[in-house]
């Protein structure tokens, strides 16, 4: 196969791929009952780790604050997340799972490790981390074009 059509292909396949895993993701999500926009939330959060802030969220997310903060209004008064003042600057705000949004996302992981698992399953280790190796590249490259 020639540069060009294996280019061309990987190309094709790039949005479907995308598209298909993040649909199969929130249907996963909806069987918890959580909506996309909640479940992506805590997902984030989480990886996120301790003393993230609102804006460190949205730019993970990819969205904006004031996107995000009726999102966190609604995980809020779920019990899922606490938000607190920022000690060092008050016009920020802390964002923490509380013991229940920790148990969530758990169930969560567990759900999405699932399905990554059944749509990976059968790839070796090496190919795994050629694609990954792949994806990182080309999420850099086209943040740069961006930019």
């Amino acid at each position: 196969m020639s540069r060009i059509f294996l280019e061309r292909q990987i190309a094709h396949y790039m949005a479907p791929v995308a598209q298909g895993w993040r649909q199969l993701a929130d249907a996963a999500l909806a069987e918890l009952r959580v909506s996309n926009s909640s479940g992506w939330c805590l997902i984030y959060l989480d990886r996120l780790g301790p003393d993230a802030r609102q804006i460190d969220l949205a730019r993970e997310i990819g969205i904006s604050q004031p996107s995000l903060v009726r999102t966190l209004d609604q995980l809020e008064a779920a019990g899922l997340v606490d938000r607190i003042a920022h000690p060092e600057d008050r016009r920020s705000n802390l964002l923490i799972l509380t013991p229940a949004g920790k148990s969530l996302v758990g169930q969560i992981e567990e759900k999405l490790g699932t399905l990554r698992h059944s749509l990976l399953d059968g790839l070796s280790d090496g190919d795994l981390e050629t694609v990954q190796r792949v994806m990182s590249l080309l999420t850099d490259r086209i943040a740069e074009r961006r930019t």
